[in-house]
C-alpha cells in the first residue's frame, strides 16, 4: 500500500538546504521504501517547492504533488512557487502555464471538485 508521509530525517534533501529557511518533505513509502519526494518550505502566503521526482511515475508524481499544496492549504498558504523542473507540473495542471508559479491553490483544489461532479 502507498503512503505519502512528511519525512522524518531530512538528511537525504540536505542539497536543498538554505539559510533561513526550514525545509519540509513528503516521501512516498511503499514496502519497498521510498519510491518518490517532495522538498518544500512554507513562506508566510507561499509553498516554495524545491524538487519533486516520482521517478517517472506521472500518477505518483501528481499525488506528491497535490500532497505539498494541500498540506499549504491547511496553513491557510494559497500560493506556490517552483524551483524544480515544472514539465510534470504543467503537464498535470498544477502550475501556471506561462511561469513556475500556482497563483492559486484554492482554485486548483476546487477544480478537481468540478472534474468530479462532471465523473458522477
Amino acid at each position: 500500500m502507498l503512503e505519502i508521509l512528511e519525512a522524518k530525517d531530512l538528511t537525504p534533501y540536505a542539497k536543498y538546504e538554505t539559510p533561513g529557511v526550514t525545509l519540509h518533505a513528503v516521501e512516498s513509502m511503499t514496502a519497498g521504501g521510498c519510491s518518490g519526494f517532495a522538498v518544500f518550505s512554507y513562506g508566510t502566503d507561499t509553498v516554495t517547492v524545491y524538487a519533486c521526482d516520482a521517478k517517472g511515475d506521472l500518477a505518483l508524481y501528481d499525488g506528491i504533488a497535490r500532497t505539498v499544496l494541500f498540506k499549504a492549504m491547511l496553513r491557510g498558504i494559497d500560493r506556490a512557487n517552483y524551483l524544480c523542473d515544472t514539465t510534470q507540473l504543467k503537464k498535470l495542471h498544477l502550475c501556471d502555464p506561462h511561469s513556475n508559479t500556482c497563483s492559486s491553490i484554492a482554485e486548483l483544489m476546487n477544480g478537481c471538485a468540478g472534474c468530479k461532479e462532471k465523473k458522477d
